[in-house]
């Protein structure tokens, strides 16, 4: 479903005359008269996903596109962050109208999203005008005149510090400190960018990526009687579930701590995918095939050799199982036809992506 209405979404924002690109930090950016708008999708959204997009958008306007209905509350908390929030309802009323303008012939005169004349391509204060503005006004993707936009409101007015956050947050180029249980950061954007650029030939970007994994650890010690044979099937190790896709992952991870320090709040912080009875339920399944034995018994008969095959394998309630997640941070260097990843706390280049979304050559 995602997918099928980023297709019509894009198609949406072409049509009324924005330059729509696709992204690995946000799904999609939109552009016009030179005011940029993000886009993230997503479904019934809580605070803190609203919040942690506010903290992605380093430059114009987010827009937060929900398939679901949008609490009030939430809702409200996200517009307060300067965030434009579009439930089920107003993303179809936005294709609605868009279909009814292109039908009408005017859709390239279409207003989506309306920019705040604050800003500008260079991050610009808020003028005296914008910072009367209501904030349903500034921030609503609904088509007002030149006159009406212009008019006082009665609702609460937004402040140009509140919108500063949105366009360049205070602390852009301070160090950040996450709470968050992770592998630290050692291998710098500079140092990534030389290691990256051999695989992608022209680097053009490198964005910083955190991203999941259900870190494992684990024990087993059965013993199976067969006859007079004791079969023991024993084994303990750690391992990495990609939180993302589900694979099990070989990336290296030397140390974890409670607290990552990040060089600036430029990064991107992926939600999982896996839920955690999802990870157990998989790396349960695995470490039986792993410690499943097939054996075989030879028996002789008279001068006839008869040959036995018996598995033994332990069952759910013999593993002692621990799983818990542990944030990885990726440096993902773009070129102009393929990307290269690297483990930003080892330095190691990836064999494989963490994310669907990065395309390996």
């Amino acid at each position: 479903m995602k997918q099928e209405l980023l297709r019509i979404l894009r198609d949406v924002f072409r049509s009324a005359g924005y330059s729509v690109n696709e992204s690995s930090r946000y799904d999609l950016v939109a552009e016009k008269d030179g005011y940029r708008t993000v886009i993230k999708f997503g479904s019934d959204p809580d605070m803190s996903d609203l919040k942690f997009f506010a903290d992605q958008v380093l430059e114009g306007i987010g827009l937060y596109v929900s398939t679901t209905d949008v609490d009030p509350d939430v809702k409200l908390y996200g517009e307060d962050l300067g965030l434009i929030i579009w439930n089920r309802d107003e993303v179809a009323m936005h294709i609605g109208r868009a279909v009814l303008a292109d039908i009408e012939g005017t859709a390239s005169g279409l207003e989506l999203v309306r920019a705040p004349s604050a800003y500008s391509n260079a991050h610009c204060c808020l003028s005296e005008t914008s910072e009367t503005r209501s904030l349903s006004e500034v921030f609503r993707g609904t088509v007002m005149s030149a006159r009406e936009s212009a008019a006082p409101s009665h609702h609460s007015a937004i402040s140009s510090s509140s919108l500063a956050q949105v366009v360049v947050p205070e602390h852009a180029i301070d160090p950040v400190h996450l709470e968050l249980q992770a592998a630290p950061l050692k291998l710098t954007r500079d140092r990534a960018a030389a290691l990256g650029k051999p695989h992608v030939q022209t680097v053009q970007a490198v964005v910083l990526k955190l991203v999941p994994f259900w870190r494992y650890s684990y024990s087993l010690k059965v013993e199976k009687k067969y006859r007079s044979k004791i079969i023991d099937i024993s084994g303990e190790g750690v391992g990495y579930l990609n939180a993302l896709n589900g694979n099990i992952s070989n990336i290296a991870i030397t140390e974890v701590s409670n607290v990552l320090g990040l060089p600036d709040n430029d990064y991107e912080l992926k939600g999982q995918i896996i839920t955690h009875t999802q990870a157990k339920d998989s790396i349960l399944n695995m470490l039986i095939d792993e410690h499943t034995k097939d054996l075989r018994f030879d028996d002789t008969k008279g001068e006839a050799i008869i040959s036995e095959h018996k598995r033994f394998k332990p069952a759910v309630e013999d593993i002692n199982l621990m799983v818990d997640m542990v944030y990885v941070p990726i440096w993902e260097v773009k070129g102009p036809r393929n990307s290269v990843e690297l483990n930003a706390h080892t330095g190691e280049v990836l064999t494989h992506p963490v994310d669907d979304d990065v395309e390996f050559m």
